[in-house]
């Protein structure tokens, strides 16, 4: 195989690679963020590392919508706004989701 052709399959390779590596780390943050009984304290910590928790949020909306509209978002949950309430100085509050409803006796 000539050089241009060699140049072409090892982009290919990178293009093919980049939405799977993207869904991981995506999957990986919205794990994270979901750390039982941590996850206000990580959301008040990540101005610390140079982003607010709305941009994070918005961002992982936005990739999530773009994968999602080639078919390439695999299995990655919705950014859930009733959860991860957005507000206008970049924090963002969570919101604990309801305990679910007990079984009714039978």
């Amino acid at each position: 195989m000539d050089t241009p052709h060699k140049t072409a399959a090892t982009i290919a390779e990178i293009i093919a690679s980049v939405p799977a590596f993207v869904v991981s780390q995506m999957a990986r943050a919205h794990a994270l963020v979901n750390t039982p009984d941590q996850q206000q304290d990580i959301l008040d910590a990540m101005p610390d590392f140079g982003v607010t928790p709305a941009q994070a949020l918005t961002l992982y909306a936005t990739m999530k919508g773009a994968l999602s509209s080639i078919g390439l978002a695999g299995n990655l949950p919705e950014a859930d706004l009733t959860i991860f309430v957005p507000k206008p100085d970049g924090s963002v509050t969570y919101v604990a989701p309801p305990a679910p409803a007990p079984e009714p006796e039978s």
